[in-house]
């Protein structure tokens, strides 16, 4: 299959841009990182403000969510790109989900056992996916063969599927508050077509990865058994 990379781990694109930015800062410094705390911090202060301010909490969530662009921005055009930074932006994009749904279940205790599925299935996924990718010295966990994923990881189809699957959750959040309410009752359901995609692309997602490292551990048994 065609091999794709992530904006954060692409060597070929991190030489380009070499020279734009000193090389010698420590990675943990490197603006792409930078953006990435920025992003964490953001999502803490709207948590902590979840049940007395919809406004800051909401506004607080979108900035972090769109500075998840400006991070992989940041790192092409300085020539940043790191292994750490590809790590810290996943890790932040599930964490930040999953802590958005903490606070939708305190305010939706009837939802809890859905929410729950909901990060599971994310959880599951990215990192059955991310460890299936590394065993087949993948550069990305953004590369598969599988069709549907294919057309899901085109970077216009992944930036509609996520955007609209994260505005669902906020106005989920945000209509449970009355002066917030109808709007956001607009936006639940114009997003929940493409939050339902995002689900069955996760489970797909799930399955394939599944299966590679099931084959894998096949053929590992295999090897084990002919070198005894």
């Amino acid at each position: 299959g065609r091999r794709r990379r992530g904006a954060q781990d692409r060597p070929a694109k991190a030489k380009q841009g070499a020279g734009r930015m000193p090389r010698s800062w420590p990675v943990l410094l490197w603006a792409p990182n930078v953006i990435g705390y920025v992003r964490i911090v953001l999502t803490f202060v709207g948590y902590h403000y979840a049940m007395h301010d919809w406004r800051l909490t909401v506004g607080t969530y979108v900035i972090s969510q769109g500075l998840d662009a400006a991070d992989g921005l940041a790192a092409r055009l300085l020539g940043q790109s790191s292994t750490f930074g590809a790590v810290l932006d996943m890790v932040t994009d599930r964490a930040s989900t999953t802590c958005l749904c903490i606070i939708l279940g305190s305010l939706y205790p009837h939802l809890g056992a859905v929410l729950c599925a909901l990060v599971t299935l994310d959880m599951f996924s990215h990192w059955y996916h991310m460890y299936a990718s590394l065993k087949l010295g993948l550069g990305s966990h953004k590369e598969c063969e599988n069709a549907l994923l294919r057309f899901y990881y085109k970077k216009p189809v992944l930036f509609v599927a996520c955007a609209g699957t994260e505005f669902w959750y906020v106005a989920m959040y945000a209509a449970h508050f009355a002066d917030a309410a109808d709007y956001a009752g607009l936006v639940l359901r114009a997003t929940l077509p493409i939050m339902l995609f995002k689900q069955v692309c996760n489970a797909v997602q799930l399955g394939v990865a599944m299966r590679i490292i099931l084959e894998y551990d096949e053929q590992e048994r295999q090897k084990a058994e002919k070198a005894a």
